[in-house]
């Protein structure tokens, strides 16, 4: 594994850590054991006081104990009793106390008394406000355990946590363990003492206070709850069954038995930046785990039990184990994105979680090959940069890989491994190379050698199948999508990549060959400097589970085509999502993916059609509007003609959840392709049920409500507006507005915009509001972002912040606007938390490319074969 190489300079007089030492940023040689906290928040005045005693290990003599600390005010500082003078250095967010006397080795212990402000951002110790009431709560990964309590700051320095909390007595306080106590503490207060943690890393210490309730069940002798605002607890329901129905399978699963004596999962009453894995305290943004049958749709269901399974997988990937440092973060987040489509798809089949990882995987991949992309396994040297690197590479890149190798090993042998590693590094830390040694012991094979290639290396394979008199041959190069627009090579290079390409990328990766007719499949391992063979008509990647692009010369596609409606929906998938991005791309010809597109059968499974609707959709979007336009939204909308027919606008008796779930997605793209059936059908529901949205079944809500907005006039969109200005449920009020930027005229767009930074909507709903106005009007929300910056992004945290203006920008097709991205990023945002920008900035390239290139060839291909 890859060891930090360079200290914060403030402590590079430090002593540095021994070359197989766990890395750290905090000189070596003092070591946590126990924290013992109380904290006193003040909700209205926004500030909170804390005093805290820290049990730490000496291991070799020090003149000085330094921790981190961020924003808080060190009012008094003893070790063992002594008095102890405090520097804060906020550059590198430590404090550092002396008594004037060397600390012996052994153990000695830190006293604190300190105080902070409660922030307006999901960063650290901060409120979430709501109709009718304030919630006082944590989020803590990677580095903001800091902003509440002086603490050692990093994944490697386990400790246990006693924490107390001096809270309103009506209120209800939670934290990682059930409460051990509580007691009247005068003026209305009580003070709750909660059970010590087990040893565990501090960015997993959670704390929250508020007018909350929960709903509880037994679950194999744990006490599982969620926790929702008053009056909200109908709608937890499923949230319970949810994460009842997932610990037995986890505990079956990972071996060991989830170790705590509670498990809460929390509803932020707001929406909060994602969801955190808290150990025993899961915090979720309210959509994530309020459901409501009335007003939540088939997709709604499934996507809050994925995030779900998700976070509770954490509880052993990343809780019970942890990386050593943030360069292995996908050992958190990788893993637990492919644990949590393992248990989606043992529960719901139905809904094909599988398949539609393959869109996750295509994502990933469409990244990993431009400019801007980093390896799994990356250098993390600052907090900046493990903000970083919570990205689609981390997260759905790390995803894909370890399906690869799990089928590879084995799933019986990969299970036996993760088992081993679970089990040795219980309570500890671990990195990518522990994992990989328990799992070659476990599979007999070097798993290792594929597992190092994919992780270690940026970028994407591409496996090139070319026919000859002599056969067919397979090679492997490395895919890349440099842009030339208007015969100019303007792909930017960081310089991380360049060291990287210096030198030529090789994959050892195992490969899957079946005949597209049907047959056995054959196994082949193939890299750089091994070719293989095989034979015309074979499918190269066979069930979709490695993790690169295939590119078929004409004689070796054909039968592919010929046979395409034939084939399983997994290489249905794979053919269309490497034949569009190769053809826009410049690779291969896009009449490629243009040709299957009008082959795939009306019966084809639900999740190939889903994803083909929302690639022609997106595809419309690189259109300006005229005649071209026109052409093009003809054709698509005659391509999913056949799958609408299928459905059609309303329920079945009997009909399958994946049908359900292709209604929607093709009635949203049908909006978007400007279908005139689509249209009038939205507009003649919403003037029929605009008085009483209840009218609407669930399943019809958002296609119908989008695309009432879309081609809004000024009545229809007022009308819109008022919904969401009289809406009681917060949920449903939000939804209204994320609607209602759908529009297409631009003056109403304006308004959106206008009202996202008004107290008509939510505060923190804004950001969503310009970046879904951005979709469709990118120059529009750029300027309004430039001149609306801190009001729009006040209550993101600090990683939102950085990624929120390059993701604004990312769906423009002009070069111009992205140098004016460069300008910006150049003066407001650190070098090293610029990853987002150069990925944006890859983005808008692409785009322009597509639109000057690419476009062209649709359109003739189009103006040759539409009506055929």
């Amino acid at each position: 594994m890859r060891r930090l190489l360079i200290l914060l300079a403030a402590l590079a007089a430090a002593p540095a850590f021994a070359a197989n030492a766990v890395p750290t940023q905090l000189p070596t040689g003092v070591e946590p054991v126990s924290y013992d906290l109380t904290v006193a928040p003040d909700p209205e005045k926004l500030i909170f006081t804390g005093h805290e005693t820290i049990a730490i290990d000496v291991s070799r003599g020090t003149d000085r104990v330094v921790l981190n600390a961020l924003n808080l005010a060190i009012d008094k500082a003893q070790i063992d009793g002594a008095l102890a003078t405090t520097a804060v250095d906020s550059k590198t967010q430590t404090a550092a106390f002396a008594t004037g006397h060397a600390l012996t080795p052994g153990r000695h212990v830190l006293t604190l008394d300190y105080s902070g402000k409660i922030a307006a951002s999901a960063t650290g110790f901060f409120h979430v406000d709501y109709a009718g009431g304030r919630m006082l709560t944590t989020q803590f990964e990677p580095a903001d355990a800091r902003r509440f309590l002086p603490v050692f700051d990093e994944p490697s320095k386990k400790a246990i946590f006693t924490l107390r909390a001096v809270v309103p007595r009506s209120q209800m306080a939670i934290s990682n363990m059930p409460e051990a106590s509580s007691e009247p503490a005068g003026d209305g207060l009580k003070k709750v003492s909660f059970q010590p943690t087990p040893k565990m890393s501090s960015y997993l210490l959670f704390f929250g206070v508020g007018d909350m309730e929960r709903i509880s069940r037994d679950v194999d002798g744990i006490k599982v709850s969620v926790v929702v605002r008053k009056g909200q607890t109908a709608q937890a329901t499923y949230a319970l069954d949810t994460a009842a129905q997932l610990l037995p399978f986890y505990n079956d699963y990972f071996g060991q038995k989830y170790p705590l004596p509670k498990l809460d999962l929390v509803a932020a009453p707001g929406d909060v930046s994602g969801s955190m894995e808290n150990w025993g305290a899961i915090l979720f943004s309210q959509t994530n785990v309020v459901f409501d049958p009335r007003l939540s749709s088939a997709g709604d269901r499934e996507v809050v039990y994925r995030v779900i399974a998700h976070e509770m997988a954490h509880l052993w990937s990343g809780d019970l184990v942890t990386m050593a440092w943030w360069d292995d973060l996908w050992l958190n987040e990788g893993f637990a994105s492919w644990m949590a489509t393992k248990a989606t798809d043992h529960f719901h089949p139905e809904w094909r979680s599988l398949l539609t990882a393959l869109g996750d995987k295509d994502e990933a991949m469409l990244l990993d090959s431009r400019t801007g992309t980093h390896p799994i396994v990356q250098r993390v040297a600052t907090v900046a940069q493990a903000e970083q690197a919570f990205d689609a590479i981390t997260y759905k890149k790390g995803e894909a890989v370890i399906r690869m190798l799990e089928a590879y090993a084995g799933p019986d042998a990969w299970r036996a491994g993760v088992r081993a590693y679970l089990a040795e590094h219980a309570y500890g830390n671990a990195t990518s190379e522990d994992l990989w040694r328990a799992i070659d012991a476990a599979a007999g094979k070097p798993v290792s050698q594929v597992a190092r290639d994919f992780t270690a290396q940026p970028g994407v394979p591409l496996v090139h199948v070319a026919s000859s008199s002599a056969g067919v041959t397979l090679t492997e190069t490395r895919l890349t999508d440099d842009v030339i627009v208007q015969g100019v090579n303007i792909a930017a290079s960081r310089m991380d990549l360049a060291a990287m390409d210096a030198r030529v990328l090789s994959w050892r990766a195992p490969i899957r060959l079946q005949p597209a007719s049907g047959g056995p499949a054959k196994e082949r391992f193939i890299s750089r400097t091994s070719p293989q063979a095989g034979s015309v008509g074979d499918i190269v990647n066979a069930g979709q589970l490695g993790y690169y692009r295939v590119i078929y010369d004409g004689p070796s596609f054909a039968p592919l085509a010929d046979a395409f409606g034939r084939v399983s929906a997994a290489d249905q998938l794979g053919l269309l999502q490497d034949g569009l991005a190769l053809g826009m791309a410049g690779q291969a010809p896009i009449g490629n993916y243009l040709r299957l597109t009008a082959a795939l059968p009306g019966a084809a499974d639900a999740v190939v059609w889903r994803g083909q609707a929302r690639t022609l959709a997106g595809l419309d979007g690189y259109y300006a509007a005229g005649p071209r336009r026109a052409a093009y939204r003809a054709w698509a909308s005659s391509v999913l003609a056949p799958a609408l027919t299928r459905v059609g606008f309303d329920a079945r008796p009997g009909e399958s959840v994946a049908d359900a779930l292709l209604r929607e997605t093709l009635l949203l793209a049908l909006s978007q392709l400007g279908d005139p059936k689509v249209a009038a059908e939205a507009h003649r529901r919403f003037e029929a049920s605009h008085t009483d949205l209840l009218r609407l079944s669930a399943d019809e809500r958002r296609w119908v409500l989008v695309g009432a907005a879309r081609t809004a006039d000024p009545q229809t969109f007022q009308q819109i507006r008022a919904l969401a200005l009289a809406a009681k449920d917060p949920l449903e009020r939000n939804d209204l507005y994320v609607d209602l930027a759908a529009v297409e005229d631009e003056a109403l767009a304006e308004q959106v915009l206008q009202l996202s930074i008004t107290d008509e909507a939510p505060s923190n709903l804004a950001p969503a509001l310009v970046r879904e106005v951005a979709a469709l009007h990118p120059q529009l929300a750029w300027r309004f972002t430039l001149a609306n910056l801190p009001a729009i992004t006040r209550t993101l945290d600090t990683l939102g912040r950085q990624t929120f203006v390059p993701r604004v920008a990312e769906g423009s097709n002009d070069l111009k606007l992205a140098e004016e991205l460069r300008a910006f990023a150049a003066k407001n945002i650190p070098p090293d938390a610029q990853g987002e920008v150069q990925v944006a900035l890859a983005r808008i390239r692409n785009n322009a490319d597509i639109q000057i290139r690419r476009l062209p060839q649709v359109d003739a291909w189009i103006g040759q074969h539409a009506g055929r």
